[in-house]
């Protein structure tokens, strides 16, 4: 019986890059969240999660992209460890997901 190898995800905040990437080097790239077997409700809220990220994005000078306050990112990391786990829950097995703050 052959294993069935894990495929591992990686839910990470990115500038002008989706949430989702793939660190498996035969795999490596960004993953569109519409090809993961998930529900709507979870990728509407990664996507909004995502895009609360991006809002902070300064493209005059992008080192100073930040959140407003340290609370604001504060519970955007807590948010996205939740998702990692509703992520988790949702693929099941075949899946690993990383959570990259």
């Amino acid at each position: 019986m052959e294993a069935i190898a894990m495929i591992r995800l990686r839910l990470t905040s990115e500038y002008l890059a989706g949430p989702i990437f793939c660190p498996d080097p035969d795999r490596m790239g960004h993953v569109d969240i519409e090809d993961l077997p998930i529900s709507q409700e979870l990728m509407a809220k990664i996507r909004s999660w995502d895009e609360e990220y991006q809002a902070t994005f300064n493209s005059d000078y992008p080192p100073d992209s930040v959140f407003p306050t340290l609370e604001a990112e504060l519970r955007h990391k807590a948010e996205g460890m939740q998702l990692a786990k509703s992520l988790q829950q949702e693929l099941k097995g075949g899946y690993m997901i990383e959570y990259w703050p």
